[in-house]
């Protein structure tokens, strides 16, 4: 059992200790700060209303949450002792319902909503020591709780919350989604609080996980981000993505290993995800620091694909990238760019220090530097402080509202991070603001606390709109922990039991893999010529990737048309690469030290080149009507339509397979065994020729009219004799 240390659990809750007990110092007066040159104009925020939540109790990393409550919205916060209560948006009144009502757990992770109802996670250090799920309803009546019977029996009894809890609609239900510094990620039922399902990663999870439909699914995925530390002699700190079904089927995973203090793509995650679409393909990123957790190292921001293929890695920063980053239009170019704060140190202090990154490469746009250093004090940037954005200004960029210490949010423009204006809150912020829009102007509410204790309040600025392609694509989820629904796509690969229907189309890059309106299933490169394609020919037909992996191309009628026979026994991907190359991907769970991490195999992968060929590979399969051609174009290995696999040297039958279907659907494969089969329609082995598990991977029509089956080295496995059967 991977069980965080005493040590290391110890540090942490020390950390929060000291962030929660902390008081305000040096807090800025009333009243806005000079713009800086070159920003777009003053914005002023005035203060709307501010209400006490709980007297002599802080509020540190729990980040409020917004309901919608059918048009009629309010806020609900959480302190250090437990309370939760609940105002009115536009008001500030409290709702009678929420006046009692306390979670027994000191509150550190965000506050979430479906839009009727409030999710709470709870659990904490030397309090309650279980990860805990429950959730109130809109009149602050309890719903349900959950508890180590009913979601967590596998779970150890240690850990506390930083990661919120991701909520989506799978099907016609809520589905919620957590994790714990108790080394699991769970998937919950909303409705009832029961566990769907759990995921024991290893290590703690403090990040709140994404949610976004990478594949098309019409069902989120689940992305999630967490550390890993290092317990035997050759293991490495660091962390892991994953992507999970939202039934809690790992996809994919990518690691972000350690070594030493190297900056390369690696450290601790705790950042929670951020996803979007970048250049026409699902980009996910994320915060890491290393190599210890808090402390000196490669500290950046990170991307990855859809694949869990890394996407690009920034420059590193000055400072621990613990927070989301934040994906806007802050350029106003109509595409989504990456801001991200870390904490600047300054002998005793830190002060928040801004990057705008790019999305399309992880270039560094702009950076405050050291412009923010009148911002800072002697506290942490925890995980769940984020920047916000809105329009401002109204210059059409998004513009950002960034937490600092001394009691202000500092509002920095967009194009070119120039300070436009502060928030004088009196209050200490350490979790992530809430912005929506209200009558003429732009609404920031948050939660925070002075020497009178926990206090909501909310400021409002006129003139300013939420814009586009910023914060509220996320629906307004505290920790922007991605697209709540579907990306638009178009999207590169297909997750079993997903089919690519006629019309529709794979894209990566210049490449299109198309399921035309003819039948045939055809690759085509930037400039529109076929760089693969199935050759099949009847009109409607639609691409079945099935749970196992195989590929079935089907008409209308249910007839098998074409058919990929490799088969995986894990989580099964079609992919079209960069390169233009359809490939099966199979992922399957691995323990590695201790880690669930996924090893992926290519089980197929789509002939090279339009046919004719001199060759398919290893998983690869020449169906009916193609045939291999010699280098030399004097000899030719045909599957006939009449189903017979036939070796032809200038015109004279030299060898066949003896094989027949008439239904002109037969097939011949090199399976991912090394066995050489024809098949036919049904598929059903026709003739299976003996040579499974000898290494054999490439089959070879050569200029002396032989065919033979050649191994990874070169050696002969098998091959046709030079005359008829």
């Amino acid at each position: 059992m991977n069980t965080p240390t005493p040590r290391r659990r110890r540090a942490l809750a020390l950390l929060l200790g000291a962030l929660a007990t902390a008081v305000p110092v040096g807090l800025v007066s009333t009243g806005a700060t000079a713009p800086a040159a070159g920003a777009q104009g003053t914005v002023n925020f005035t203060q709307s209303w501010t209400r006490q939540l709980a007297a002599g109790r802080a509020v540190s990393t729990s980040s409020p949450v917004l309901v919608d409550n059918g048009g009629t919205p309010f806020v609900v916060a959480g302190d250090n002792a437990g309370n939760l209560r609940a105002f009115d948006l536009a008001s500030g009144n409290p709702l009678a319902g929420w006046n009692s009502v306390n979670v027994g757990v000191g509150l550190r992770a965000p506050l979430s909503s479906d839009g009727s109802n409030v999710y709470v996670p709870v659990a904490t250090d030397g309090a309650d020591r279980y990860p805990q799920f429950r959730k109130f309803a809109a009149s602050g009546a309890p719903v349900w709780t959950s508890n180590p019977g009913t979601v967590l029996p596998s779970s150890p009894a240690v850990g506390f919350l930083l990661s919120g809890v991701a909520l989506a609609r799978v099907g016609a239900n809520w589905s919620a989604f957590s994790g714990s510094s108790g080394q699991f990620v769970y998937g919950i039922d909303a409705a009832s609080g029961a566990k769907a399902w759990e995921f024991r990663n290893a290590d703690s999870t403090m990040a709140t996980p994404a949610l976004a439909d990478l594949y098309g699914l019409g069902s989120p995925q689940v992305i999630t981000s967490n550390d890993t530390t290092a317990e035997f002699p050759t293991d490495r700190n660091g962390g892991v993505l994953r992507i999970f079904t939202s039934d809690g089927r790992q996809i994919c995973t990518a690691s972000q290993f350690v070594e030493g203090n190297t900056y390369a793509a690696s450290g601790y995650n705790n950042s929670s995800p951020v996803v979007g679409l970048v250049d026409g393909r699902p980009l996910i990123a994320f915060g890491s620091t290393g190599p210890v957790q808090y402390g000196a190292g490669g500290n950046q921001v990170v991307a990855y694909d859809a694949g869990c293929n890394l996407r690009w890695s920034s420059p590193p920063l000055d400072g621990q990238a613990l927070s989301s980053p934040t994906m806007a239009d802050v350029l106003n170019r109509g595409v989504s760019d990456i801001v991200q704060v870390v904490a600047q140190s300054d002998g005793a202090n830190t002060y928040p220090r801004v990057y705008t990154i790019n999305a399309q490469n992880g270039s560094l746009i702009a950076d405050t530097g050291t412009r923010l250093r009148a911002y800072g004090a002697a506290l942490a940037y925890p995980e769940t402080l984020s920047i916000v954005t809105a329009d401002l200004n109204s210059d059409g960029a998004q513009d950002l509202v960034v937490p600092a210490k001394q009691g202000a949010f500092v509002l920095l423009d967009g194009r070119n991070l120039a300070l436009m204006g502060t928030i004088n809150t009196n209050l200490v912020i350490q979790n992530t603001p809430i912005v929506t829009a209200t009558t003429g102007g732009v609404r920031v509410t948050f939660a925070g606390y002075n020497g009178l204790g926990a206090q909501v309040s909310s400021y409002v600025a006129n003139g300013a709109t939420l814009g586009n392609r910023g914060w509220r694509s996320f629906g307004n989820n505290a920790q922007l922990t991605g697209v709540q629904g579907t990306i638009a796509g178009p999207y590169d690969q297909l997750l079993e039991g997903q089919t690519l229907g006629s019309g529709r189309a794979l894209v990566n890059g210049g490449y299109r893999a198309t399921m035309q309106g003819d039948g045939n299933l055809v690759v085509q490169d930037g400039g529109g010529r076929p760089v693969w394609f199935t050759g099949t020919s009847r009109p409607g037909s639609v691409l079945r990737v099935e749970g196992d992996g195989v590929l079935n191309l089907v008409a209308p009628d249910s007839s098998l048309q074409w058919f990929q026979p490799a088969r995986g026994s894990g989580m099964e991907r079609l992919v079209l690469g960069g390169d233009g190359v359809l490939r099966v991907a199979s992922s399957s769970v691995l323990w590695a030290t201790s880690r669930r991490l996924n090893t992926e195999r290519t089980l197929w992968t789509g002939l090279r080149g339009v046919l004719p060929t001199d060759r398919i590979l290893w998983g690869e399969v020449l169906m009916s009507g193609q045939e291999l051609v010699s280098a030399d174009g004097t000899s030719r290995a045909v599957m006939q339509t009449d189903g017979n696999l036939t070796v032809y040297r200038n015109g004279q039958l030299l060898w066949q397979s003896g094989t027949f279907d008439l239904t002109a659907r037969g097939f011949l494969a090199l399976q991912t065994d090394g066995n050489v089969v024809v098949f036919d329609h049904r598929p059903w082995p026709m003739r299976e020729f003996g040579v499974a598990n000898r290494g054999g991977r490439q089959l070879v029509i050569g200029n002396d009219g032989i065919l033979r089956l050649v191994a990874a080295d070169g050696g002969l496995v098998w091959s046709t004799a030079p005359r008829v059967k």
